[in-house]
Parts: C-alpha cells; sequence; structure tokens
C-alpha cells in the first residue's frame, strides 16, 4: 500500500498521472483529453461562409477529474489565420458517466488568392490543463500543467476532398446546440399534448356525466324528490344520534326516531317508494324524518316497511317489530332488545348507502343507457 502510495505522488509531482478505468478486475489506461474537428465543408469557395466545430471529451469521475483552460477557445477570442473567424457559440456541456464533453462552434471563411486548388490546414492549437486527482484523507491535489495539441484538420479551396481525409465523410452530426434546441421543442410539444389531453379527459367525463345521469321528466312533485343517498345519509345520521342518546336509557321518543328512520332504510332494502313532501312550515307527526337540503329546505321523508314485509332481509323484521313495541307498548324492560334492534338498522342503512352510492349509480345509468342505445339500434 505504501509502494503505492509513493508512486501516486511521484506521478502526481511529475505530471505524469495516468487516468484508467476499472472494468472487472482490470485498469485500462485511458486518454484524459481527447479532440477532434468536424467541418460543415470539405471544399469552399473563396469568401464563402463555413461552420468549424471542435469537440473535446475529458475524463470526469470520483477519482480523477480533468480541470481543462478552453478559455482560448472562445469564439470571442480565438483566431484561427488564414480563415476569418465571423462568429460562433458554445454549447452547454454534455456529461456522461466517467466523461465530460465541451463544443465549441465557429463560423469561418477562407480569403485568400494562393490557395486555389490546395487543402488550407486549421492553425495549431493547443489547450492547457491538469489532472485533480483525490489523495488519501478525501482531499484533492492537482498535477502540473501539461499541453494538449489540438489534431489537424484543413479545408480546400475549391476542391473535392482534402489530402488528409482517409476516407468519405459521414452525414455531420447533431451539434449539442442543435439537440438542446429541439429538446427544448419536445419539451414544449410534451407539455402542449399533456394540456390538450387533459382537456379531451375533461370534456369526455361531461359527456359522460350527461349520459350517466338519465333525466326523466320532471313533474311539480318529482322535482322536489331527494336522491336516495341524500336521504340514506340523513338516516344514519338520526340513527348514530339515536345511539349516542340512548346510552342512558331507552324512551318512547327515542324508539320513535329510531323507528321512523330505519322504516326507510327498510323501504330501499324492499325497493318499496319512499314517501317525501316539503314541510311548508309544519309541525312533524310521528314516523316522519326531517331531511335538510341545500335548495330545498326541509323535506318530510317516511318509508312505509313494516315487520310483516321485511322478512325477507335478515334480522329486519324482529328489528322493526322490537322498536315498534318499544314505541307504542305500555312500556317493560326493552334497553337490550332495543340495542340490537338499533345495531341491525344500523347495519341496513349503511348496506343501503353502499347500494345508492353515486357510483353504483352511474354504473347502473351506464348499463341502462347501454341497454337502451342496443334497442334503438336493433329497432
Amino acid at each position: 500500500m505504501t509502494k503505492h502510495l509513493l508512486t501516486g505522488v511521484s506521478l502526481l509531482f511529475f505530471g505524469v498521472v495516468p487516468v484508467v478505468a476499472q472494468t472487472g478486475t482490470d485498469m485500462v489506461e485511458v486518454e484524459p483529453i481527447k479532440c477532434w474537428w468536424r467541418t460543415s465543408a470539405s471544399a469552399v469557395r473563396t469568401g464563402e461562409a463555413f461552420t468549424l466545430t471542435l469537440t473535446c471529451a475529458v475524463v470526469d469521475t470520483e477519482a480523477n477529474k480533468v480541470v481543462a483552460d478552453f478559455s482560448k477557445l472562445d469564439p470571442t477570442v480565438v483566431t484561427l489565420p488564414p480563415f476569418e473567424v465571423l462568429g460562433g457559440t458554445h454549447a452547454g456541456d454534455l456529461v456522461v458517466p466517467g466523461r465530460r464533453f465541451f463544443q465549441y462552434d465557429y463560423r469561418l471563411r477562407l480569403i485568400a488568392e494562393d490557395a486555389f486548388g490546395n487543402d488550407v490546414s486549421i492553425p495549431p492549437l493547443e489547450i492547457s490543463y491538469r489532472i485533480e486527482s483525490v489523495v488519501a484523507g478525501g482531499s484533492t491535489a492537482q498535477g502540473i500543467e501539461q499541453q494538449y495539441s489540438l489534431p489537424r484538420a484543413s479545408v480546400r479551396l475549391i476542391s473535392l476532398v482534402p489530402d488528409d481525409t482517409s476516407d468519405i465523410r459521414e452525414t455531420p452530426a447533431a451539434l449539442f446546440e442543435t439537440i438542446e434546441n429541439r429538446e427544448s421543442r419536445a419539451n414544449l410539444l410534451q407539455t402542449v399534448g399533456g394540456i390538450l389531453f387533459g382537456l379531451a379527459a375533461v370534456i369526455g367525463v361531461v359527456m359522460l356525466i350527461g349520459m350517466l345521469r338519465r333525466r326523466a321528466p320532471k313533474t311539480a312533485t318529482t322535482a322536489l324528490d331527494l336522491p336516495p343517498r341524500t336521504i340514506l345519509g340523513a338516516v344514519a345520521r338520526e340513527l348514530d344520534e339515536v345511539r349516542s342518546a340512548s346510552c342512558g336509557g331507552w324512551t318512547q321518543e327515542l324508539a320513535g326516531r329510531a323507528l321512523a328512520a330505519a322504516r326507510i332504510a327498510a323501504a330501499y332494502a324492499l325497493g318499496r317508494n319512499i314517501g317525501q313532501r316539503p314541510a311548508a312550515g309544519t309541525t312533524p307527526v310521528d314516523g316522519i324524518l326531517v331531511v335538510r337540503a341545500f335548495g330545498k329546505g326541509e323535506v318530510f321523508v317516511s318509508g312505509a316497511a313494516t315487520a310483516a314485509s321485511a322478512s325477507t332481509v335478515p334480522g329486519l323484521a324482529d328489528a322493526l317489530r322490537t322498536l315498534t313495541v318499544a314505541r307504542y307498548g305500555r312500556g317493560g324492560a326493552f334497553d337490550s332488545m332495543a340495542d340490537e334492534a338499533l345495531n341491525t338498522a344500523i347495519r341496513v342503512a349503511k348496506e343501503q348507502q353502499a347500494e345508492h352510492s353515486i357510483v353504483k349509480e352511474w354504473g347502473r345509468a351506464f348499463v341502462a343507457n347501454l341497454a337502451d342505445l342496443r334497442k334503438k339500434v336493433w329497432a
């Protein structure tokens, strides 16, 4: 371990730090920095503008990082005689695991009278860099400054292919700036598409609700009818209030309230109609449940189920019979039996609430609409 540490310190001191990449159990040495040129045209005319792109890749890992000085390559300060720099751009860095890419895009033109038919080379350029490595203790240290010479590149003035070209050039690759612009447009189009899909979903929901809500012709009586969800919600609240009040003992008044609510829940369980009429300032009579609804005020609701008719629902007939005796009987110890009857009524009310939920009602309306549509199609 000491030998390896001394070797690393000596290499760092002399500026010859090898940058390695580990593959399995092998250590493979890689170049700290590598650059290449690309031109938009292999041959140009005098004064014709063309694009020269410089791309550099440097090592960027947790253990080693190349810190390069690219200030001399900025399009505003670089000079490439005999080429005239008309402008350029510097795209954002592109980072991939283990590498960082830099790209400079120059706009050039060549004005020369003695270069016709010849290859004009890009002037040699050098990049200064240092290798920053992680040493013992987690601190970092930089090696001595080193120089990297950019590779050769040339452009022929009114010719087909430069002398230093070894094969036919492929289609120019997309620049970093072009990739960023495409990504920006893709994000914009994706956002617009999401908004349009959202609007389509809202319109679809509105159409679905309109289809599911089968509107029957309303009369003066049915216009005041409350939906089952509202009535059953009031029934459940009434039974809960009776259970809380009956903890100190049952009275005929509490039994009457529980009986009225239990009859309404039983009527829904048996599929019978529910009586509804507006309060109109009158006092409710025995067996009536007062339901308050937004926009309709107070509505008197009653159910016509009896113990004899509720025999098809388990336990409901006994519950109605017990509550009827507790309400209209001549007295007696009915506390335990009334508690059991109240629990049965609460159970039936919750079952009917689930059966008449908005999802169930929409489902039934949807099936009915499909049946009507099928009849119309086959008619």
